[in-house]
């Protein structure tokens, strides 16, 4: 499942072309999930990717695809790193 929701998140970010906005979707959903969770925790509780797995994505998506310019929210993978 986790590989499914995976490959949703790519195909949302390629899509829409707005990572920014996959990281603060991330960041909303950790007010009730955990952003960081353990790889036990992970493992057994979470059928979707972690936010932060989420926010990484976003970002090595951005750093791959948009101009360096289009980088505000680089901070964010740096802070959770």
């Amino acid at each position: 499942m986790r590989v499914t929701e995976r490959e949703a998140d790519a195909f949302g970010i390629n899509t829409s072309r707005e990572p920014d906005g996959m990281a603060k979707v991330a960041l909303k959903l950790g007010a009730y999930r955990k952003l960081d969770p353990t790889p036990l925790e992970e493992f057994i509780f979470f059928d979707h990717p972690s936010g932060r797995a989420r926010i990484r994505m976003a970002m090595d998506w951005k750093a791959a695809n948009l101009p360096a310019g289009n980088r505000l929210r680089q901070s964010i993978c740096v802070a959770l790193s």
